[in-house]
């Protein structure tokens, strides 16, 4: 039997017993994934794994493009542009934070990504799980969260390829892609509408990992190429039909992906300062308020402000992605940065969400918001 099948049946066998444990508590598997991975750590063969996390990671990227596409981008409200800039200070934040950590410029701006981007695989998935879609802070954290992707890919074009050589081809290959979806995609829709399941299956996944070598070999960030092609595809009127038929296979990559990153975590924060633990919470606390005053200046209430400002707490697949770059560009406290945050923040974020009306009831009781 081959070691990569024994290993796939330890994992997949660990994973399910984890999701199990937390399905009945309405919580996300995402952070028992991470603790699993930190369990189980050297004793897994992770690399026996391959090539199925980082296909989950490509296939997680292709969704969140799938997710927020063009029409997306033009139906953002007002609402979620206000709330969106007051959450993009973030940016200058944490970069400050990153020089203050002793990094120089480029550093600076990869941990200025790791503390301004949220999870919106996470912090979707929760909203929907907990039937909050239709609240109205749902509509602005969702808007915020569309800015928050559109942004960072453009920081992972900037900062994922060969410098500013790197930067150019990943914006021809964006506009190249852009133009043929424009142009050719409407025929070649039409024509993929006769197409069975398995094979827009099949072809999907050729494209999007197509395109994420085809960004790597021209010295681009081969998580932009995924990103784009999702975008694409949204474009194109495909998202429910590739978004059901990718669920399950980006569901099991995501998974494998998540638990490869716990079980390399403890060899990647050995020697950690407790500084670098101290700037974690205080990244973690940067937008509480930022987010706070964004909801205000989108119209919500106090309730709804506190419920925005915790929707956004968690930390998930771009931030691993950044922290990724940093660590093979050789910043290696920015990658122990983004592991903790995402460790951190996803259960403690998971947990907030939950129960967001119990903590706002506490602090603004009904009789008090009327004294006010």
């Amino acid at each position: 039997m081959h070691p990569s099948l024994e290993a796939f049946a330890l994992a997949a066998g660990l994973l399910a017993l984890g999701a199990a444990l937390v399905h009945r508590l309405g919580f996300p598997p995402l952070p028992v994934y991470l603790l699993i991975g930190l369990l189980v750590g050297e004793r897994l063969p992770v690399e026996e794994l391959e090539p199925l996390p980082s296909l989950g990671l490509l296939l997680l990227l292709f969704s969140v493009g799938l997710e927020f596409g063009p029409d997306r981008l033009r139906s953002l409200s007002g609402k979620a542009l206000r709330a969106g800039f007051w959450d993009a200070l973030a940016l200058p934040l944490g970069f400050l934070l990153g020089l203050l950590l002793g990094l120089d410029l480029r550093g600076a701006a990869l941990l200025a990504g790791v503390v301004y981007v949220s999870s919106s695989a996470v912090i979707v998935k929760l909203i929907v799980d907990l039937r909050r879609a239709a609240n109205p802070e749902s509509e602005v954290v969702l808007g915020v969260l569309v800015l928050e992707d559109v942004a960072v890919a453009l920081l992972l074009a900037l900062l994922g390829g060969e410098g500013p050589w790197g930067f150019l081809l990943s914006l021809f290959l964006a506009l190249a892609y852009l133009a043929f979806a424009r142009y050719l995609g409407p025929p070649l829709v039409r024509a993929v509408e006769a197409f069975s399941d398995e094979l827009v299956l099949l072809l999907g996944a050729a494209l999007t990992t197509g395109t994420a070598l085809l960004f790597h070999a021209a010295g681009a960030s081969e998580g932009v190429g995924a990103f784009l092609m999702g975008v694409v595809a949204a474009s194109l009127g495909l998202r429910e039909r590739l978004e059901h038929l990718f669920g399950p296979v980006r569901n099991l990559g995501v998974a494998l992906f998540f638990l490869v990153v716990g079980a390399e975590a403890l060899k990647l924060l050995q020697g950690f300062s407790p500084g670098l633990f101290l700037s974690v919470f205080l990244a973690l606390l940067l937008k509480l308020p930022l987010n706070h005053r964004g909801a205000a200046l989108a119209g919500l209430g106090l309730r709804r402000r506190l419920y925005a400002a915790l929707y956004l707490v968690p930390r998930g697949e771009f931030n691993l992605v950044l922290g990724t770059l940093a660590l093979g560009q050789g910043y290696p406290v920015v990658a122990q940065f983004a592991v903790l945050l995402v460790l951190i923040s996803i259960p403690l974020g998971a947990l907030l969400i939950r129960f967001a009306p119990e903590i706002g009831a506490r602090l603004y009781p009904r009789k008090a918001m009327g004294t006010a």
